[in-house]
């Protein structure tokens, strides 16, 4: 795989002066030509982590250190096999500016049997125009009519998709939502932090439930300390001076520190959060 695009390829086309990427017309977007893959035996236990730029990693230092990469360590190889399928930019929203559901991810999601599958999207559905991104998030997902909106709808939908994934129709998949890490910042990538802060440590839990779902929401925002955030840090965020408070030095080293992604620490907290709630 790639920085950023782990479990993937993106394809080399050879022109007449260099072997690299052919970018034209349609196919402008690397991102949507990528050729992804599932990992391992087939007689090994299928987990595939299902997400955005945080699942792929994006801010770490490189591939063994995504949350993926790293669960696959803490749970060994010989038993279990664990696929990367986060798609940088991707949104739960079938209409938001970079649905999940198109991307190359999708695809290898689709066209294999897993054991396990683990969902963590929402934070790119957050953009809007208020905070100075792409009209994505509906803003009617809170109060009694929230399991009515757009979001919840798709979310629900990708859970009923993924119950058809197991090995046989008799097998389906464990399924596991996570809420996604806090925003440190309002604002950051044009995110808007009261739906990442406030809307999803409630919205998603009650979806899981809406949908049926056995297990347990894994707690990501919570890990990451996201209910001792007040409003004066979030309006002021990280940076490499605040690493003394243990959400920032999650987020904050002197490789990167944009608010949103963790850092190698922080992936190694979240890596860890999801093999306690796996229970393996």
């Amino acid at each position: 795989g790639n920085p950023g695009i782990p479990d993937c390829i993106l394809p080399e086309i050879e022109d007449s002066n260099r072997r690299g990427l052919f970018l034209d017309g349609d196919h402008a977007d690397p991102f949507m030509r990528l050729e992804c893959y599932q990992r391992g035996e087939d007689s090994k236990i299928k987990i595939g982590c299902i997400g955005d730029s945080i699942t792929a990693g994006a801010h770490s230092s490189g591939a063994s250190h995504t949350y993926p990469s790293i669960l696959q360590k803490l749970l060994g190889e010989e038993d279990y096999a664990v696929t990367n399928l986060g798609a940088c930019g991707s949104t739960m929203l079938k209409h938001g500016d970079s649905p999940y559901w198109e991307r190359p991810q999708f695809e290898t999601l689709t066209a294999n049997a897993w054991d396990i599958l683990i969902i963590m999207l929402g934070t790119n559905d957050a953009k809007d125009k208020g905070s100075n991104g792409p009209a994505n998030w509906p803003h009617n997902c809170m109060g009694p009519d929230a399991l009515s909106c757009s979001f919840a709808e798709d979310y629900v939908d990708m859970i009923e998709l993924a119950r058809t994934l197991g090995r046989s129709p008799d097998e389906p998949p464990e399924i596991y939502v996570m809420i996604p890490p806090p925003l440190m910042k309002d604002g950051a990538y044009g995110m808007n932090a009261t739906v990442i802060d406030e809307v999803f440590p409630i919205l998603v839990p009650s979806i899981a439930k809406w949908a049926g779902l056995f297990t347990d929401p894994i707690d990501i925002f919570s890990e990451f300390g996201g209910h001792q955030l007040s409003p004066p840090e979030k309006e002021q965020g990280c940076s490499n001076t605040t690493v003394n408070k243990d959400q920032c030095s999650w987020y904050c080293d002197m490789q990167s520190c944009d608010q949103c992604h963790p850092n190698d620490v922080g992936y190694f907290h979240m890596a860890k959060a999801v093999h306690e709630s796996l229970g393996l």
